[in-house]
């Protein structure tokens, strides 16, 4: 008879199993292409060197784990990087005119080969704001600053 309770017991456990790995925040392991995107990233350092050129009129707004740029220019822009933080960085195809432009946040990466961090459901302080966000011109080397919209909810 006790038998049948620790099978109730066992079934319930292994039923519970996959939720609670979503809720710790257990990451998918990498593909090697992202692997080699990630060590790419992590290997730029900050053009700290870097002249600025004039201020773009793109607004960086941050919403929980996507990062939104408004482009309030009549210009669409290719082939930069954009770094947050002067620590995280991502190349971008492309900037397109309007508010189109939403990215995954956890894809800037830093020296560490770590991604920006976000808020997970256990670990909900873990997200840091974007308080500089900069457009960098690898072919010219001018950085350009953009205009980092505080989140809300801070």
């Amino acid at each position: 008879m006790a038998a049948a309770p620790l099978r109730f017991l066992l079934a319930c456990l292994l039923a519970a199993a996959p939720p609670l790995l979503l809720l710790t925040g257990c990451a998918v392991p990498l593909t090697l292409g992202q692997e080699q995107q990630r060590a790419r990233l992590a290997a730029l350092d900050y053009p700290a060197d870097a002249p600025y050129g004039p201020d773009l009129d793109v607004v960086v707004r941050r919403d929980d784990r996507t990062l939104r740029l408004i482009n309030r220019t009549p210009r669409r822009y290719a082939d930069l990087r954009l770094w947050l933080n002067r620590q995280y960085v991502r190349e971008l195809p492309a900037i397109e005119i309007g508010p189109g432009n939403r990215y995954d946040l956890r894809r800037w990466i830093n020296e560490h080969r770590e991604p920006f961090p976000v808020a997970t459901l256990l670990a909900p302080d873990r997200a840091f704001p974007v308080v500089l966000a900069e457009l960098h011109d690898p072919e010219l080397n001018v950085r350009h600053r953009l205009l980092a919209w505080p989140d809300p909810r801070k």
